[in-house]
């Protein structure tokens, strides 16, 4: 048994660890936790592969299945080629980017409606309204800013349509120019 490959047990490990670190790279600005699973979670799946393979390479030739032997390896490249890319990202926003746009421009046609949670594109959002100048205090018209939600997480994360400005950072709240008048957004959770 330490002699095979690891099997479908390590391999599903594998699969959701990475599932969630793609997950979590997919949102405007990454998730602190992203770091402490990929080190953490990937770390403990690695030091187990490690010892794996020292232990078998002892006692039979592991060149004979080196594919199975080196597929987490494998994973583990792509998904840091990916991170390294910001793939899951632009991926993502791309594909959302006509319905963020949409929902953005409802945002601004009617600020005072209550807006449900609901998906736009492959982000569930929910509510928004006109951004605020940090400075002055006063609502910028034309602009939409509204919350993106983690199925895992409470989450702080968002999207900002700010054409006529840049918005202001404080040590609460980070933004991310992404694409023309898109940033992404990480605030204040109110904890």
């Amino acid at each position: 048994m330490i002699t095979e490959p690891p099997g479908l047990p390590f391999l599903t490990a594998v699969a959701a660890t990475v599932s969630v670190i793609l997950l979590w790279a997919s949102y405007p600005i990454w998730y602190f936790e992203l770091i402490l699973l990929a080190f953490v979670v990937g770390g403990l799946l690695a030091l187990y592969w490690v010892i794996r393979i020292a232990l078998a390479s002892r006692k039979v030739d592991v060149h004979e299945r080196s594919g199975r032997w080196l597929s987490p390896v494998f994973i583990a490249g792509g998904v840091l080629l990916a991170l390294i890319t910001d793939a899951p990202f632009h991926i993502r926003f791309t594909l959302s980017q006509p319905s963020l746009d949409l929902y953005a421009a409802a945002l601004i046609a009617d600020p005072e409606r209550e807006r449900p949670c609901q998906w736009v594109g492959l982000y569930f959002t929910c509510g928004g309204g006109p951004y605020m100048d940090l400075d002055t205090g006063e609502l910028i018209p034309g602009s939409a800013q509204f919350s993106v939600h983690d199925p895992f997480l409470h989450d702080n994360k968002g999207f900002l349509w700010l054409p006529s400005a840049e918005p202001d950072e404080t040590a609460d709240d980070r933004y991310r120019h992404l694409t023309r008048d898109w940033y992404g957004h990480s605030g204040w959770d109110h904890w």
